[in-house]
Order: structure tokens, then sequence, then C-alpha cells
């Protein structure tokens, strides 16, 4: 039976140094030390799925408010990759978020030269739809990248709370970091 629960600061050092640094290019993964410094602050947290006593999965979040979470980090661990866990941990914090939004940010595959990477960007979509996300009606270019934003079905948030809610996020915790919608 699978389990879900939030981890302390101490067991998210773990993942981050045991997995996060392998799962994520080094170009996308927040510094831990800035991670940590917004866990103190409560505005981070790692969700984790266990089966047997082992993590399977992981999800990070990142808000300013409760209310409106982006998605930073979602990952099966490498070895139990393709057995559902990713979708299992998507159903239980569709199934448990409450009256939170959640947000998700997908590479935007019309944006790559890459035949390869542009199929990898479209399975990443398929599988955030397939689990009851959808693509909303912009994207934003995050300094070099291009994303597709996403939320679950049954969101209240419309496309300026939306972008509002997004911008307030990054400039709080990413301030260097160009937003331009698109």
């Amino acid at each position: 039976m699978n389990t879900f629960r939030k981890v302390e600061i101490i067991e998210f050092e773990f993942i981050y140094n045991s997995w996060m640094i392998n799962d994520f290019p080094e170009n996308e993964l927040k510094k831990l030390d800035h991670i940590k410094e917004i866990f103190k602050q409560g505005k981070y947290e790692c969700i984790v799925m266990e089966e047997d006593g082992q993590i399977k999965a992981y999800a990070c979040f990142l808000w300013l408010k409760p209310t409106v979470k982006i998605l930073d980090y979602l990952a099966v661990v490498s070895d139990t990759r393709g057995k559902g866990y990713g979708s299992q941990l998507l159903n239980w914090l569709k199934e448990s978020k409450g009256k939170s939004e959640i947000i998700v940010e997908s590479e935007d595959p019309n944006f790559t030269v890459d035949d390869k990477e542009k199929i990898i960007r479209e399975r990443r979509i398929s599988f955030y739809e397939k689990n009851g996300l959808m693509k909303r009606e912009f994207s934003l270019k995050l300094s070099e990248v291009e994303f597709n934003i996403l939320t679950f079905e049954d969101s209240q948030l419309d496309k300026k709370m939306l972008l509002n809610e997004m911008l307030a996020i990054y400039s709080e915790f990413s301030p260097i970091l160009k937003v331009t919608p698109y």
C-alpha cells in the first residue's frame, strides 16, 4: 500500500542530494541553500509517495500563500519509473489539495529544434493531461525557456488571476528571473 507524507527539511536534503541532483538538469535545479531558506519561511514543501517504506516519487511546491502553489519539481525515483507512481502521486495531489490551486510548468514542445526533446516534452504534457491537468490559455517564457502552464481541470483561477499569482511568486523567490507571457 502506498502512503503519502510531507517531509521535514533534513529528509528533504537527503532527497535533494540523493535524487534531485540526478533527476533534473543543473540549470533547472535551484540551489539547496535557496530552497532551504524558502522551506524555513514555511513556503516550500516536499511530499513523498512511499511503498513498503521506500520513497518511490516526490513532488515539491513553492508558494506565497498556501492557496496557490507552483509545482517546483516532480519525479519518480529513477529505478522505479514506468510503474505508475507519478500518476498515483498526481492523483493523490488532486484528491488532497482541498481548496489549493496547483500550477504546473512544462516545457513547450514548440520551442525546441531537437526532435527527441520535442517528443519528451509532448509526452510530459500528455502525462499531465492524462492525470487531470489542462493547458491554460497562455504560456510563459521564464528567462530563456518557454513553458506551457497547466492546472487541474477544476481550477477556479481565471487567466488574469493565474498570471498575477505566478508573477508574484516569481518576483518573491526568483527576482532576477525574466518572465514574459506569450
